[in-house]
């Protein structure tokens, strides 16, 4: 009878130290999990800080881009009879300046 006392004596130490060890494991497993928890939250915070700028960004472009066409909209056309005559002369005689020297140039 003490023998089988001793036996079961020992297999209760072999599981109070499993449950332990077990209990340790899950201890080290929540710790890991509130980690993780906290690592995914705060990489859900930035995608929504880079989702937030983004739209910023996309909202700027397009501002940008209405801009630029209404700045081209704004500039004459080749076909357009108000287009500007820049140098104040006729092309003709641009053409024809195209071979002197502008001055302080050298030759």
């Amino acid at each position: 009878m003490l023998n089988e006392l001793e036996q079961l004596a020992a297999k209760i130490g072999r599981v109070l130290h499993h449950a332990d060890t077990l209990a340790a494991e899950n201890q080290r497993l929540r710790a890991e999990i509130d980690r993780l928890q906290s690592e995914a939250n705060q990489l859900r915070a930035d995608r929504e800080a880079m989702a937030a700028d983004r739209e910023l960004l996309n909202i700027k472009i397009e501002e940008a881009q209405l801009r630029i066409q209404s700045i081209l909209d704004k500039l004459p056309t080749a076909s357009d009879a108000r287009q500007l005559d820049l140098l104040g002369e006729g092309a003709p005689r641009a053409a024809s300046e195209g071979s002197q020297q502008a001055p302080g140039e050298h030759a």
